[in-house]
């Protein structure tokens, strides 16, 4: 009883933490992890706070020698953007004087993602800032050394952003009590469900009301195949598998059930993912994805076109509206599972400095901006004031005159991946009272009995490694059905244990228990 109270206390400051932070104007992007601007509304004249420093003649007081100019680098999953080099001329117009740094923005497709950050950190090429997440290998990339120990970079060049950061999010992304990763402040809760293409849903009078999980989209994405030949009725991807009512422990295999439950099980040996996966297995079968869904990853292109009908996201109260404006036509979302708070949730997007990096201390001053300076950000994520958005009010935005939604040579999407929600700009075409819709979504969440659990791969790396080869050549192909569960996951799980995979759920067990022995 003691503990369950522990962690509705933690869950009741996580919820505090929210409710402060929702009650302002607020934002949009392509995630579906959205906050707002209120408890950023005592943001630093300068933008960076007290160590931010001009570039010739020190920090305001003048007591601080002035910096020498570098250029740092920014890498994230996304698509490439027409009008990069403008909003880099942009930022680094407003980084001069702040912290005499320039810019270079980098995005790489979600298919080659893992793969080119691998190859980066394992031929130890330079780079700066980087997106990370539980979801994204970050035990293991800070298991095998890839980024920097950052506890005392945000204490010295990013006090400001510790200050008004919820103390929940350092401790809960913390990897044996130290920080390796400056998570994104944001919501604390997560859902998951489907969009669909509004267009489509009116044209053939579908009920979404009906839609209660993936198998009652089957008559729906019948229609749709044979009425609609350009469309792709489901956009198939590894994400699919979402829907299974686990929870994710670090990178690799191992999970514990959403009921309460400690015990750590290889979800790939369960009824439940058996069963999901027969499904993707059949609508493979039936022509329901995209063509090569292994290897065709990057549904970007086919978004803005309009030409798929339904897809796996994870979603928030408006998140079909954000998509909206990134896509160019209307959607309309269905949620399947109920709003759930994790560790994962804590971790599932953050800023990481590179062990590479030449200039950590400004890298870090650069993240600092990014949570505390709202125009420097939302030139990050939405473009260039005039060029791709224009003011409708002090925190809402539009497009310009004349300009078609999902048509800007900048909407990267990439809202959720950087600095605080909290300061990110709403769009125009967003529910006003989003944000009270927020405040009910964090308040109905159900937490996890493991809320503030962070996993440390460092015992069993080499296993890890081992596993995640053998799982990156499986998941595409038996999550979009290419592969047939039934010859292909009894191989795969079978390579998984030789690797030594019950040695690594062993360990996830072993922390998980002394964390849980440690709240008693």
């Amino acid at each position: 009883m003691q503990r369950k109270s522990k962690i509705a206390s933690t869950l009741l400051v996580l919820a505090m933490g929210s409710s402060l932070a929702l009650t302002g104007c607020g934002n949009s992007n392509g995630s579906g992890n959205e906050t707002n601007n209120a408890a950023n509304a005592a943001e630093p004249a300068n933008g960076g706070g007290s160590n931010a420093q001009t570039a010739n003649g020190g920090d305001a007081a003048g007591d601080k020698p002035a910096l020498d100019p570098v250029e740092l680098s920014i890498y994230y999953p996304g698509t490439e953007q027409k009008d990069v080099a403008a909003v880099e001329a942009e930022l680094n117009k407003q980084l001069k004087d702040k912290i005499n740094a320039t810019v270079k923005i980098n995005a790489v497709d979600w298919g080659n993602w893992s793969q080119k950050i691998n190859l980066m950190v394992a031929s130890g090429e330079p780079f700066d800032l980087l997106f990370t997440a539980g979801w994204d290998n970050f035990s293991g990339n800070v298991a095998k050394g890839a980024f920097l120990d950052v506890t005392s970079l945000i204490d010295e060049y990013a006090p400001e952003t510790k200050a008004q950061m919820n103390p929940e999010l350092l401790t809960g992304t913390a990897i044996g009590g130290k920080n390796y990763a400056v998570p994104v402040e944001k919501e604390m809760a997560s859902e998951f469900g489907i969009v669909l293409n509004k267009d489509l849903v009116d044209k053939y009078q579908f009920d979404v009301s009906t839609i209660k999980s993936y198998a009652d989209l089957e008559p729906m994405l019948q229609t749709i195949k044979a009425k609609e030949p350009n469309v792709v009725p489901f956009w198939g991807g590894k994400n699919t598998i979402s829907l299974i009512p686990f929870e994710q422990i670090g990178a690799v295999p191992g999970a514990i059930k959403q009921d309460g439950t400690t015990t750590v099980v290889d979800q790939w040996e369960t009824p439940e993912m058996q069963q999901m996966l027969k499904l993707m297995r059949d609508w493979n079968l039936k022509g329901y994805f995209q063509k090569d869904p292994a290897t065709q990853k990057d549904a970007g292109p086919s978004n803005k076109a309009g030409t798929v009908f339904a897809q796996w996201q994870q979603l928030t109260p408006g998140k079909d509206k954000v998509l909206t404006q990134q896509w160019g036509h209307p959607m309309v979302q269905v949620v399947l599972t109920q709003p759930y708070t994790t560790s994962g949730d804590l971790n599932g997007a953050m800023t990481a400095i590179s062990r590479t990096s030449k200039n950590p201390e400004r890298a870090m001053m650069l993240i600092n901006l990014l949570h505390t300076d709202a125009q420097l950000l939302n030139t990050l994520v939405y473009g260039v004031e005039g060029t791709h958005f224009v003011k409708a009010a002090d925190n809402v935005i539009k497009l310009p005159d004349g300009a078609q939604a999902g048509q800007s040579g900048y909407a990267p999407g990439n809202n959720y991946m950087f600095g605080s929600q909290f300061l990110n700009y709403l769009w125009d075409n967003e529910d006003p009272q989003k944000w009270d819709a927020y405040k009910a979504f964090n308040a109905s969440a159900k937490p996890s009995p493991i809320v503030g659990f962070s996993y440390n791969a460092e015992p069993v790396k080499n296993e890890e490694a081992a596993i995640t080869n053998i799982y990156n050549a499986y998941i595409d192909g038996l999550s979009t059905g290419v592969m047939d569960p039934d010859k292909e996951l009894p191989v795969f799980i079978d390579k998984m244990k030789k690797a030594g995979l019950d040695k690594v759920i062993a360990e996830k067990q072993k922390q998980i228990d002394a964390f849980l022995s440690g709240k008693q």
